[in-house]
């Protein structure tokens, strides 16, 4: 049985899943959050990689994570992701080739400067024959030399890094029954993780990645608005913001006046993610390989917000669900809410790592 160690690093907290992968049979040993102090990473880039390693350090000592070899994933403004078309090529050499060429047309950023990956999403014939669209991925190098500067500074040997879209979708959304290619009448899914600073809107037919952008918002910005109307701290604001939520019953024991300044503050502070999520998917809805979005699953820590499932769902007109980023370990054991929710970027990140497709 193999050990697979995930790290998903944002920008309050630091994530960890180990995962023992057997033959048929994938179980979670760990799942530990640990919180970072501002300022270490930045929007998503590692800024201070000194300052992660003790933290890193502190949490596998204190979770007693056993490997030393980790998956990460980076999402970040410095990491660009285009779809492109070519001729369909079988031999990866050639393919690798000529999506590289290709994509230094799309990616502004120097080839010596830049890290280039990409996925297949489908093929599908043309006037010219069978051609090809894939993703391209492109990172600036500095970004990632950073991250990784962190990670083996605290002792980690990086193994491989993914982009988080990728990552959610193997937690969050059922491999395709059959591998065809991307079926002409699939529907589309949309995965929305909102996390501390920032939000990942996916859209992915079969469980592949056919567009991706990351939003400016995070939960953090509801947290400062109910400190806003209430006046109370940011501990207390967070708190306030999960219990009482935009829907739903008032809690009991509750003030009933509280609890609608709250919702009042955290529906005012939503209108933006509705604002961002409606604009990424008329934009993906504008293009030419687009298909129907049948329902919008929801992850990140931000979506235990009670009720948010349900007010996206009202503002967008899509049924929206809760995604559950333990849905594909045959043994997820027994983690909470909150450790879970922040962990689905990690959790997909080491089922790639065991050999999940």
């Amino acid at each position: 049985m193999s050990t697979v160690v995930a790290l998903d690093i944002g920008s309050s907290s630091v994530a960890a899943v180990e995962v023992r992968a057997g033959r048929d049979h994938l179980a979670l040993a760990k799942a530990v959050v640990e919180p970072l102090p501002e300022g270490l990473v930045v929007d998503g880039e590692v800024e201070q990689p000194d300052m992660l390693a003790p933290h890193l350090k502190r949490m596998w000592r204190a979770a007693h994570l056993s490997g030393r070899r980790v998956r990460l994933g980076v999402a970040n403004q410095r990491v660009l992701v285009r779809s492109i078309e070519l001729p369909a090529i079988d031999d990866p050499g050639e393919r690798r080739a000529a999506v590289e060429f290709e994509a230094a047309e799309h990616i502004p950023i120097p080839p010596d400067q830049a890290v280039v990956d990409f996925q297949p999403i489908l093929r599908y014939e043309a006037e010219g024959g069978v051609r090809e669209r894939v993703m391209v991925v492109a990172a600036h190098r500095e970004m990632i030399e950073s991250l990784v500067a962190g990670v083996r500074r605290a002792g980690l040997q990086p193994v491989g890094i993914d982009l988080e879209a990728f990552a959610l979708l193997r937690a969050l959304l059922p491999p395709p029954g059959v591998v065809d290619d991307g079926a002409p009448d699939a529907a589309a899914q949309v995965v929305c993780h909102v996390g501390a600073s920032m939000t990942n809107v996916i859209v992915s037919i079969d469980r592949r990645c056919h567009f991706t952008r990351l939003v400016p918002f995070g939960g953090g910005q509801l947290t400062r608005a109910v400190a806003e109307r209430t006046g109370l701290p940011p501990v207390e604001a967070e708190a306030l913001k999960n219990a009482c939520g935009l829907l739903g019953e008032v809690p009991e024991g509750w003030d009933q006046d509280t609890v609608a300044e709250v919702r009042h503050a955290l529906a005012l502070g939503a209108r933006p993610l509705v604002q961002e999520v409606r604009r990424s998917l008329d934009y993906y809805g504008s293009q030419s390989f687009a298909r129907p979005i049948d329902r919008l699953v929801l992850s990140g820590g931000t979506a235990l917000c009670a009720g948010l499932d349900r007010y996206l769902q009202q503002a967008l007109g899509l049924p929206v669900e809760l995604g559950d980023p333990m849905r594909h370990l045959d043994a997820p054991g027994d983690v909470a809410p909150d450790v879970a929710a922040r962990s689905a970027v990690a959790v997909g990140l080491a089922l790639d790592g065991s050999g999940d497709s």
